[in-house]
């Protein structure tokens, strides 16, 4: 154990073991931010994402109009899955019917839609709940949304 008395080995000893503290610690950090604001934002999805900007009261008020139609959001949502899903299938159906291809992409666009509307009038329903400021803040966020998906689909089509 004579090696142990060297000053060198003892300083690395203490270095290694900050250096595993310091990145314990950040790893740590960094997965109770993430399930902090995960939880939060996939009870609520998009809209989620959206009023994470909002101040407490507003995050309360979206996240009550959600909860009051999580189950038929879920539903909808499930629908319009397996409507596209279908839809997909006919596609590379053999031999290809052409008329069942059309008809399974209208009943796709119609679940589409029946999800635009649902969601469209929850959000109605959840700015109604706002304050003036909170509305403001919550279409900031939703204009600031829009910004980042048309940035996408630009860097996609270049």
């Amino acid at each position: 154990m004579a090696f142990l008395g060297n000053r060198w080995v003892g300083w690395a000893l203490i270095v290694s073991l900050a250096l595993n503290l310091f990145l314990g610690a950040v790893v740590g950090m960094r997965y109770w931010r993430e399930h902090q604001r995960s939880s939060e934002r996939a009870m609520m999805g998009p809209m989620g994402r959206i009023a994470a900007g909002l101040p407490e009261s507003g995050r309360a008020k979206v996240k009550a109009v959600m909860e009051g139609r999580q189950a038929q959001i879920r539903e909808q949502s499930r629908e319009f899955r397996r409507a596209r899903s279908e839809a997909m299938q006919t596609l590379a159906a053999e031999p290809f019917d052409k008329a069942k291809a059309e008809a399974a992409f209208v009943e796709a666009r119609r679940r589409a839609n029946a999800m635009s509307e649902l969601m469209q009038s929850t959000m109605i329903e959840a700015s109604a709940q706002l304050t003036p400021e909170e509305r403001k803040a919550f279409r900031e966020r939703m204009a600031e949304r829009e910004r980042r998906w048309a940035e996408r689909s630009r860097r996609q089509d270049r």
